[in-house]
């Protein structure tokens, strides 16, 4: 399981403490689930950046990977939009 980070309608963040453990490279393709309360929001995802364990970067940020979202159906569109409103006008994921 993974949190995310950094949502937006083209990508987001996804970290772990055993991110290190998962093969993920640059230009994999992954099927995801983000859950919002009782409900799941299917997307294809291809993986945009890595932060390693060590790097530069994991001194700032925890280790993972960026992922971007690949044409999502206007349904799955709608429903991460809506999960996107949400959480910037201070609500929580349902």
């Amino acid at each position: 399981m993974f949190r995310t980070r950094d949502l937006s309608r083209s990508g987001l963040f996804l970290y772990t403490r055993v991110a290190h453990t998962y093969p993920f490279k640059l230009g994999s393709r992954l099927h995801i689930e983000l859950f919002d309360y009782d409900q799941a929001i299917a997307l294809e995802v291809v993986v945009a950046r890595v932060v390693e364990p060590g790097s530069p970067e994991s001194d700032r940020f925890p280790t993972g990977f960026g992922v971007r979202i690949v044409d999502p159906d206007e349904p799955t569109r709608v429903r991460l939009e809506a999960l996107i409103e949400r959480i910037r006008s201070g609500g929580v994921p349902y």
